[in-house]
């Protein structure tokens, strides 16, 4: 009789612990759908230098930076159209190729690199 007894409370042991570890098949946080996609471009505009010039000067720095800026901006619009998301400039970084003041040749060339995030927008609600 005890052993019977004990065979009933081992299975109702190993019954409660297998319904106890039920897996959820979506795992917990965002949807797929909201999760943002984070994308990187990179960008290039040639300052224009007087032929006896050895470094750009300040206006030429200043309308390649706006340049490259506006490039940005332009990416991030394409980018939201594409992706039928919200997209957000989060970061850019504009470096000099090579490094001016450097005496490689050619110093007239500016590097972007910017950064997005792209959300999906949000379906309206019907």
């Amino acid at each position: 009789m005890k052993s019977l007894a004990t065979i009933l409370a081992v299975a109702a042991l190993s019954v409660t612990s297998a319904t106890a570890q039920v897996i959820s098949p979506v795992p917990p946080g965002p949807q797929r759908s909201e999760q943002l996609l984070r994308i990187s471009s990179t960008f290039r505009t040639t300052l224009t230098m007087a032929p006896t010039q050895v470094v750009p000067d300040a206006a030429a720095q200043e309308a390649g930076r706006r340049a490259l800026y506006a490039m940005a901006a332009d990416e991030c619009a394409a980018l939201s159209e594409i992706f039928k998301s919200d997209c957000h400039l989060t970061s850019v970084q504009i470096m000099a190729f090579p490094p001016l003041g450097s005496n490689a040749q050619p110093a007239n060339i500016l590097n972007a690199t910017a950064n997005y995030e792209l959300r999906p927008m949000r379906q309206p609600a019907r």
